[in-house]
């Protein structure tokens, strides 16, 4: 007797051996016992996940004449064993891809009308539908529609967007979907014991992800694993044979990636291309790995979805912890555009190095918003021994009053302590200006004239004081001021040591005019440093900051 290869062995023969298409078995078996099968039905799907199968089961179950109540064929009758056969006169397998011409579907449409030889039904499985004609569909349409009560049509196609939305719409349609990792490996480890070879479970694993979710992949590929090595296979086996890799290699390259570990990423690309590996194929499956660790960093209660074993999935969550969501999908990106790449490049080497090189810089370096987090919390810290000096009187909003000060200085000692309390109450003026009050940071108090504080802007952010010279600012500015200094005061602005706008104290015509002539004219060249750009150097944020990310102050600009 000839061999009969694992794929067409292992086909399903009952509705229930079918792998992985529940909801669509589900509605069969219960059209067929209540009677309510249509004339037409279309399956849509990926390669090798039973299409075909499944219109043959429904085949049988229609013309079984032992069936009784139960949905499942007998499997024992003529019909059944005629249908299993292949030599049925009811029904009649046909290849859309050789037999797409308007005449053979003119001679469906004579023959359909001849009652069946045996069965109840006559019925029509046409493989790859989409194949057809424009010509053979438009012939076909009719007959689809209001076909002779005996006949049943059964489509299976590939590519459902090449079918006519007219034939969709004369079918029920049933949409098989990629069977799972799990589900896959089931089978094999089924057909295996049944076969008395021994196959590891990492070898199971590894020729389910290298199926894709086809179990005729699968299948195809277990019998071709077993005629090159025998009845003892291994995970090494199955990768030298079909050149993947291995989860744990995948596990590696992916840690080296998060840990911007570059030199360890390249060997091991280098030792995978010298093992003959598909370079193409460890994109896809590095793209899969990453996109899995994207998505349990979101969305954790997903993570039963994924097909990974329960060691798997704990690497998995490991990994999510290395870095950040925004960092992943940069990863993500940026392994999808290579593996665009890949197809068509003639080194793919280089495109998974380059790539790879990408993804570590990628996933290691510090994001702009990092930055400003860190600087923020530097900048907290930097304040928080100001802020708590002295305990808040009121429950009722306290962080816009800022504290009282005990006694009153004299103005050495007021200049100062605006000093030090100017980043605390910036806070409060931006709770009445808030548009405006980031533009204050650029400002310094100077010196104090009598009741007036005058807030120094450098040349650089003159621009600056026509957005800040508003009343509801200067209102802000100085109710802050007094409440500081327990005592009435206005504000002035200037622009280094020269007076621009007088707050609430009047000025003569000779001071107002001097003051818009310096507004006018462009700031000079001085060999004084500014104040604020004085103290820059010397900040303790900008240290912090310099000192946190390894770097030097380069320039102040005047």
């Amino acid at each position: 007797m000839a061999y009969e290869v694992l794929a067409r062995k292992w086909r399903p023969q009952q509705f229930q051996e079918v792998v992985g298409q529940e909801h669509v078995i589900q509605t069969l078996s219960r059209a067929i016992q209540t009677g309510r099968v249509a004339h037409a039905y279309l399956f849509v799907g990926p390669r090798g996940t039973g299409k075909t199968t499944t219109a043959r089961l429904l085949a049988k179950a229609l013309n079984c004449m032992k069936r009784g109540d139960s949905p499942n064929p007998c499997d024992d009758c003529d019909s059944c064993r005629e249908i299993v056969n292949g030599n049925s006169l009811d029904v009649i397998e046909i290849d859309g891809a050789s037999n797409n011409g308007v005449d053979e579907v003119r001679e469906l449409r004579e023959n359909v009308r001849y009652a069946p030889a045996r069965g109840p039904c006559k019925i029509y499985i046409i493989d790859e539908v989409h194949m057809l004609s424009t010509g053979a569909f438009n012939a076909l349409l009719k007959t689809l529609e209001e076909p002779p009560a005996h006949a049943k049509f059964l489509l299976a196609t590939t590519d459902v967007h090449k079918v006519p939305a007219t034939i969709l719409s004369r079918c029920q349609r049933f949409d098989l979907r990629r069977i799972g990792l799990k589900e896959i490996v089931g089978r094999l480890r089924e057909i295996a014991v049944a076969e008395q070879w021994t196959v590891s479970e990492e070898a199971l694993l590894a020729i389910a992800r290298g199926a894709e979710g086809g179990l005729r992949d699968a299948e195809s590929a277990l019998d071709q694993i077993i005629s090159f090595q025998g009845e003892k296979i291994e995970e090494s086996d199955v990768l030298g044979v079909f050149g993947l890799v291995s989860w744990t290699t995948i596990d590696r390259l992916a840690a080296a990636v998060l840990q911007g570990d570059s030199s360890a990423a390249m060997k091991i690309v280098a030792e995978l291309d010298e093992g003959g590996r598909d370079l193409q194929r460890l994109l896809q499956e590095l793209l899969g790995h990453f996109r899995n660790v994207l998505v349990w960093k979101h969305a954790p209660e997903l993570a039963p979805t994924f097909d990974l074993t329960p060691a798997q999935l704990e690497g998995l969550k490991a990994q999510a912890a290395l870095a950040d969501g925004e960092k992943l999908l940069r990863v993500v990106e940026i392994l999808t555009e290579a593996a665009g790449q890949a197809r068509f490049a003639l080194s793919r080497r280089t495109v998974v190095e380059v790539a790879l090189l990408k993804a570590a810089r990628a996933a290691t370096v510090v994001s702009l918003d990092e930055l400003i987090q860190q600087i923020r919390n530097h900048s907290a810290d930097h304040d928080a021994p100001a802020s708590s000096a002295v305990a808040h009187p009121s429950p009722v909003r306290a962080a816009a009053v800022p504290p009282p000060v005990v006694r009153e200085a004299p103005p050495q000692d007021e200049l100062a302590h605006l000093k030090s309390r100017w980043s605390a109450l910036l806070s409060v003026i931006g709770e009445t200006s808030q548009l405006t009050a980031p533009l204050l940071k650029e400002s310094e108090p100077l010196r104090i004239e009598g009741d007036h504080v005058l807030l120094g802007f450098d040349p650089e952010f003159s621009e600056h004081l026509k957005r800040v010279d508003t009343p509801r600012t200067r209102m802000a500015i100085d109710k802050a001021l007094s409440h500081e200094l327990r005592r009435p005061v206005g504000v002035k602005f200037v622009l280094e040591d020269r007076p621009l706008v007088e707050g609430k104290a009047e000025t003569s015509p000779g001071a107002a005019k001097a003051a818009a002539a310096t507004v006018a004219a462009p700031p000079a060249k001085v060999s004084v440093v500014s104040p604020a750009k004085r103290n820059l150097a010397d900040d303790p944020l900008v240290r912090k900051t310099m000192e946190e990310f390894g770097g030097e102050l380069f320039e102040i600009r005047e």
